[in-house]
């Protein structure tokens, strides 16, 4: 068996070259937890096993997948122990652009079906954006180009570099997260817009930005977006998908940022316009005013002189009314009518006095007589009270009994045998111990006896 092995093995390093190109459909592709790649080539005829490690495999800039069409370069080895013949895989690549155009093309058709390139989901970008943030990998020519641009056309604009691998295994899912990560944070930092670019290559070269991942964060990014990605030929789904697209990076940051001296010389030209304007505006204020002024000082004279008339023909009226006359009169009316007021104030004085002196001498008789009478009212009453009084009724022979508890009694119901009474005499008072009690004849309830 060594020996046919060895045979086997000298048969294909001396019946094949080194470097085998071959295309086929990529079946069963396995990825190893170090690593490495495992799958198989076929056609309709036949198939054949495939390898390529970790080493070659970190240098695939596409995503690979089974039913892709694949070109691979790379040698056969046959390994004895397991009696198996591989081939040996150092370079893949998509098979022309015959796969990777038609996954290109299925997924524009689906997004636009979805709206995701429509014109009303597209955002306005800043007029005067304070910072943008620039997505690329650090050091790259698309970056020096939006640097130099940016300083030339606007420096007031703060750059933000968001280093990301622009292709290569893993960039898409980087590229997209960065986007989210750029847009959660836009506000706090002060991001008005995004720029995401890259510079040229092949379609295998710019495949990162027609994944779905990233046209999914670009479309639901509430910051705007620019997206440059590769050169004028070059079209990507992440361009279609953003809210502008530039040919280039330079072209993505014309678009962005306003020229700083075209902006000056706007602000030059409004400037002479507005000090023109309002040059305009203060000399037809200063006409204005100085018609306002001939105007108020025409009426104001004509006012003056119309009050001077009035106050003329004033003087005129009063002078004609000798207003010293009807002061005089005025006077000895004011002296006639005081003079008749203290006559009569006199003459009502003397009949009060009068009138006073008059009750002063009846009043202490008058007085005198309502007091005899009211004194004997009050004597009659006082013997009317006496003569019924309790004590002139005891006074003539009655008495009054009462009980233990100092009622008066009025009948005999209620009275107890045994029960202690009290008669009351004018002289005096008997205690007394009820024996019994003998009803009269309209009681029906008889004689109590003890």
């Amino acid at each position: 068996m060594a020996a046919l092995s060895a045979l086997i093995v000298d048969a294909l390093e001396e019946g094949l070259p080194r470097s085998l190109r071959v295309e086929g459909e990529l079946s069963n592709l396995k990825r190893s937890r170090n690593g490495h790649w495992y799958f198989s080539l076929k056609d309709e005829a036949s198939k054949v096993d495939c390898a390529m490690w970790s080493s070659r495999a970190r240098g695939v800039t596409f995503e690979p997948a089974d039913g892709d069409a694949v070109e691979v370069t790379g040698h056969v080895e046959h390994y004895a122990k397991q009696g198996r013949t591989q081939l040996i895989v150092e370079r893949l690549k998509a098979a022309g652009l015959g796969t990777l155009q038609a996954r290109f093309e299925a997924m524009c058709s689906e997004l636009r079906e979805a709206g995701w390139f429509d014109v009303e989901h597209k955002q306005e970008l800043p007029l005067l954006p304070r910072r943008v943030a620039v997505l690329t990998a650090a050091g790259s020519a698309a970056l020096a180009d939006v640097q130099r641009t940016s300083r030339d056309r606007c420096p007031s604009v703060s750059l933000v570099l968001v280093d990301v691998p622009v292709q290569g295994e893993g960039a898409s899912e980087r590229i997209a997260q960065a986007i989210r990560c750029v847009d959660t944070a836009a506000k706090s930092l002060g991001i008005d817009a995004m720029l995401v670019t890259r510079g040229g290559g092949s379609l295998e070269d710019l495949w990162s930005f027609n994944e779905r991942v990233v046209a999914e964060a670009i479309y639901n990014c509430s910051t705007p977006i620019v997206a440059a990605i590769g050169h004028e030929s070059d079209t990507s789904i992440a361009e279609l998908v953003a809210d502008h697209r530039a040919s280039t990076p330079t072209q993505a940051v014309v678009a962005l940022m306003p020229d700083a001296q075209d902006l000056q010389r706007q602000f030059d030209d409004r400037e002479r316009r507005l000090q023109l304007f309002i040059s305009r505006i203060l000399e037809s204020a200063r006409k204005t005013v100085n018609a306002g002024r001939d105007r108020l000082c025409s009426g104001a004279q004509l006012l003056v002189s119309k009050r001077l008339h009035a106050l003329e023909r004033r003087i005129g009226h009063l002078a004609e009314r000798r207003p010293e006359r009807q002061l005089a009169a005025r006077r000895t009316q004011v002296a006639t009518r005081s003079l008749h007021l203290r006559n009569a104030m006199a003459v009502r004085i003397q009949h009060e006095e009068a009138r006073l002196a008059r009750w002063s001498r009846d009043l202490p008789r008058q007085a005198g007589n309502q007091l005899g009478a009211r004194r004997s009212h009050l004597h009659a009453r006082s013997d009317t009270l006496e003569a019924i009084g309790p004590q002139a009724v005891l006074e003539r022979g009655f008495s009054v009994t009462v009980d233990e508890a100092g009622r008066a009694l009025r009948s005999t119901g209620g009275i107890q045998v045994g029960e202690l009474l009290t008669s009351h005499f004018s002289d005096g008072q008997v205690l007394s111990r009820v024996e019994g009690v003998e009803k009269g004849e309209n009681d029906p309830s008889g004689t109590v006896e003890a």
